[in-house]
């Protein structure tokens, strides 16, 4: 009986730090994943800033080459469109003076015939009061 004692003694002692250990052990399990969950949170958070600031360094760089490409692309057409305003204008401006030069040659063609109506004229009074002088004489 001492011996069945001396064994549930023992049986209980084990049991108890069995169940001291096992306690110990879920605290232990879940301080190490409450480390664990806080590391993991530590390196989502850090993820995600450098996440975070790669994104903002390749939307600058983005938003940069396209303000270069689109400023590029303005002075472009602003050229070709000055330049085709240049071209048109100098297409009016000949045209403009080529009528105008013909609009000039024709008036002088109209003067001339006009003078020379005139001049026909003057020249027949002429030769008509010369007749009448010789036949007076």
């Amino acid at each position: 009986m001492a011996r069945v004692k001396k064994v549930n003694i023992v049986s209980s002692i084990i049991a108890m730090l069995i169940i001291s250990i096992s306690g110990i052990g879920t605290y232990a399990f879940k301080g190490f994943l409450a480390d664990i969950k806080t590391q993991a949170a530590k390196v989502k958070a850090e993820a995600f800033k450098e996440l975070e600031n790669y994104y903002k360094a390749v939307k600058k760089e983005v938003f940069k080459e396209l303000e270069n490409y689109y400023d590029i692309k303005i002075k472009t057409e602003f050229e070709e469109m000055k330049n085709s305003v240049k071209e048109d204008l100098k297409r009016t401006t000949d045209f403009i003076n080529t009528v105008n030069k013909e609009n000039l040659a024709q008036e002088i063609r109209n003067i001339l015939v006009k003078e020379r109506i005139k001049t026909e004229e003057i020249l027949r009074e002429q030769l008509r009061s010369m007749k009448l002088e010789k036949l007076n004489e």
